[in-house]
């Protein structure tokens, strides 16, 4: 269970690097992180998840990328 706290979730988790991570997307994060086993998160086409992956690593989170070269393309060619 998550608990809802203003535009975010008190179990999202407090990292300088997740700051900006989306509003609409947060709710993912918070449930892996709920978890004890913080099981794994499966992206497809966000290219932007790319940018915090690191960042959510730090936190025990896992993204599984499904097609890696695809979003690590349109990661760089909207963020350069």
């Amino acid at each position: 269970m998550i608990t809802k706290s203003g535009d975010s979730y008190n179990e999202f988790p407090d990292h300088d690097g997740l700051a900006n991570f989306d509003i609409s997307d947060r709710k993912f994060i918070a449930a892996s992180n709920a978890h004890p086993d913080k099981p794994l998160i499966l992206e497809a086409t966000d290219s932007k998840w790319w940018g915090w992956k690191d960042a959510l690593a730090e936190v025990s989170i896992t993204v599984k990328f499904m097609c890696p070269d695809y979003i690590r393309e349109k990661y760089q060619e909207k963020i350069g």
